[in-house]
């Protein structure tokens, strides 16, 4: 039995698996802190809005101040996970 298109299928692979772009974890992790500072700002400017009054949209910034509260808890617990991992391997024995 022979099955039409079977090349055209694997070209199609082959070409997405290369406009894919892997990027390096550094980068990743880089990209990953400069958004957790931002979110931050974001949210320290929200909370002076509320202090000073000028809410519009109230859920809206406490929005802004939960999202920065989430991701820098999950900085967080990837440096804390990231120490330990390094931990463990300072530890094994060679």
């Amino acid at each position: 039995m022979r099955i039409e298109g079977l090349n055209d299928f694997t070209a199609l692979t082959t070409s997405q698996k290369n406009e894919k772009e892997v990027k390096p974890f550094s980068e990743v992790l880089e990209e990953f802190v400069a958004d957790v500072n931002y979110d931050l700002k974001v949210a320290k400017e929200a909370e002076r809005k509320i202090a000073a009054g000028e809410v519009e949209n109230l859920e809206n910034l406490m929005y802004q101040i939960a999202k920065s509260d989430i991701s820098l808890r999950l900085i967080t617990e990837i440096r804390n996970k990231a120490l330990e991992s390094y931990q463990e391997i300072m530890r094994m024995q060679v």
